[in-house]
């Protein structure tokens, strides 16, 4: 049944959010936990042994069938002392098998949680950082994050130089997050035609 509009009701406007500035709702963001994160050093000879793994594996975490979470890190420190690594590795081996821990919803939460820490690498540039960035988003698919909360995780990750080449235009949230996703976007078709081109003249 079609539904008649009166002659003298005002028009309906659809807003897209993503269609807006994102200055508005960005002056008090507050810091995300990425500026916190430490990544600890992993040698190059560094292995985790393959019965740590499996161990760590058959004592997942899913919040369903295991749904203790301080049960579930007792555990995981448990097996984690059973096996013994390098001189001041004990810190960086947690943290890396610490994901394999998580299964389900749990993973998912976990993956999430890895978004909202999200920051940039020593010597990572901002094109592979943006590329890492929608590769974790792909990951963790359904996570629910507008475009523009994305695009404050983002910036905010990033160095003060790499937030000094988005900002060199103009302040990057007096775009909207269409216009700021483009930007990203275009950046990356750049480097993308800048390196294909710099290979060719090496063949």
């Amino acid at each position: 049944m079609k539904v008649e509009t009166p002659p003298d009701s005002p028009p309906v406007i659809v807003i897209d959010p993503d269609d807006q500035p994102m200055w508005s709702n960005t002056r008090n963001v507050t810091p995300t936990p990425s500026f916190a994160k430490i990544q600890l050093p992993i040698y190059n000879n560094f292995r985790i042994k393959g019965t740590h793994m499996q161990m760590i594996r058959d004592n997942q975490f899913d919040v369903r069938i295991r749904s203790d979470p301080h049960r579930h890190i007792t555990d995981f420190l448990e097996i984690s002392n059973l096996f013994l690594y390098g001189e001041n590795q004990e810190g960086a081996v947690m943290l890396r098998t610490f994901p394999f821990s998580l299964s389900g919803e749990a993973k998912f939460k976990r993956r999430l949680k890895d978004i909202h820490s999200f920051h940039q690498l020593d010597n990572e540039t901002l094109v592979d950082a943006w590329l890492r960035m929608k590769e974790m988003l792909h990951t963790c698919y359904g996570h629910g994050l507008t475009k523009g909360t994305i695009i404050q995780i983002f910036y905010h990750g990033l160095d003060d130089p790499t937030q000094g080449i988005l900002d060199a235009g103009g302040i990057f949230f007096f775009n909207t997050p269409n216009e700021a996703f483009k930007i990203l976007e275009d950046k990356v078709l750049l480097w993308t035609r800048y390196k294909n081109t710099f290979s060719g003249g090496l063949g």
